[in-house]
């Protein structure tokens, strides 16, 4: 799983790729969010509407939970934003939870 940077833009923002995580489907599945890292935070948006709640967490490289939030019901044109200030330098995880689908998305922060 990589991020790519954001060419088009002047801000120094990257685009996570979110993949999914232990799905034991055989059909294709939409990814219902885009997260975009910011120098001090991930903006998530909605790609579609969701009914349930979710959990969004943030791990470090050694699988510590160093952020959690759960929503519930998500508005489609909601944008949730996460606070990455104080977090050190080092490997992350953005993960996605809805029901028993993860989605995870990998981030690095820099000096």
């Amino acid at each position: 799983m990589t991020m790519e940077a954001n060419t088009l833009s002047e801000h120094r923002t990257k685009r996570l790729v979110i993949k999914i995580w232990h799905q034991h489907r055989e059909v294709p599945v939409s990814i219902p969010i885009e997260a975009i890292l910011d120098e001090n935070s991930i903006e998530v948006r909605f790609l579609e509407h969701v009914d349930k709640q979710v959990i969004f967490q943030v791990k470090d490289q050694q699988g510590n939970i160093m952020f959690q939030d759960v929503i519930v019901t998500p508005n489609e044109a909601e944008v949730y934003k996460i606070d990455l200030e104080g977090f050190k330098v080092g490997h992350y995880e953005l993960l996605y939870i809805e029901e028993d689908t993860t989605f995870i998305g990998k981030f690095s922060i820099e000096q």
